[in-house]
């Protein structure tokens, strides 16, 4: 893990959306976010604690994963990583103030990582918003994570941990599928890339944590009022130790609600495990995920 800087978190994920009305209702409605407001081209907000957003939607005319971006401990570290990335080559780009300012952040950076070709955004300070949420129908713990559909998980893997600052919690036998954490975030993981040969990297799922058994509940009802298909849930998974609830979202994006992820200290955290993938080990509660929308791909990666 050759970096110098230290991560706090997964800021936030953006998204194209189709219809941003309909996915509006579904963030708010069903899954239990503020939508705090709209930027450039139509692309609204969504928190779910004190910092201005998690989640960015903006209307498009296909649906697709934008971006991921990353919150640092300190503008110190958001500098030592520029540098870094930098020194890989990869060329990374101070946002313009007026971007920044549409984004609520104090200063930003992009680079595009060379395996998948995807973006990922630094910064490390975003506003902070001492009103209370307005929608009350969950209660979040702060925590996210988010997965990538990739076509070769460990070349992917191997890259995080080597140059971007991560560490593998546990991964599946074969590298169907690993599970990192953004050093020294303490959740089991951050990000998760799931094998699927496919030419070019597919959105999965963005998980937000919750406090209580109780949220996880009170959504899968509310998926029934609401119409809203089920995708994975509940179940329990054998990884991380998360009690979890998928569901589709009118694009077909999956988000997930998940509670008790293991937590990993800063030193002396235990060794990755090898992961089995035989589909009676994939859950612990014997969840079985819906097959609909990833029915081509290998059941590893159907049931994550």
């Amino acid at each position: 893990m050759a970096v110098n800087f230290r991560y706090r978190r997964l800021g936030y994920v953006a998204l194209n959306v189709i219809d941003v009305e309909k996915s509006t209702k579904f963030a708010t409605d069903v899954f239990g976010l503020d939508c705090v407001g709209e930027g450039p081209n139509g692309a609204r907000f969504f928190r779910s604690g004190t910092s201005h957003h998690d989640i960015i939607l903006t209307p498009a005319a296909s649906p697709a994963f934008v971006r991921s971006s990353w919150e640092l401990e300190t503008e110190e570290d958001l500098d030592r990583a520029f540098r870094h990335y930098q020194g890989l080559g990869l060329n990374p780009v101070w946002l313009g103030a007026g971007e920044s300012a549409d984004l609520k952040l104090e200063r930003a950076f992009r680079m595009i990582e060379p395996v998948l070709g995807t973006t990922w955004e630094y910064y490390a300070r975003m506003t902070y918003l001492t009103s209370p949420r307005q929608n009350r129908l969950t209660k979040f713990q702060g925590g996210k994570h988010y997965g990538l559909v990739v076509p070769d998980c460990k070349k992917m893997n191997d890259y995080m941990v080597e140059n971007m600052g991560f560490l593998v919690s546990d991964y599946m036998e074969g590298w169907f599928a690993s599970l990192l954490r953004a050093f020294p975030n303490p959740n089991h993981h951050s990000f998760a890339p799931l094998q699927f040969p496919s030419p070019k990297p597919v959105f999965h799922h963005v998980a937000f944590m919750v406090d209580e058994i109780d949220d996880i509940g009170k959504l899968l009802n509310r998926a029934k009022q609401f119409d809203v298909k089920i995708q994975f849930g509940i179940g329990r998974h054998p990884t991380s130790g998360s009690i979890h609830l998928y569901l589709y979202d009118p694009d077909y994006f999956v988000w997930e609600y998940t509670l008790g992820m293991e937590q990993f200290p800063e030193a002396g955290a235990r060794e990755p495990r090898r992961m089995s993938s035989l589909p009676e080990n994939l859950d612990l509660w014997q969840a079985v995920p819906d097959r609909e929308h990833f029915s081509k791909m290998p059941p590893i990666i159907q049931a994550l």
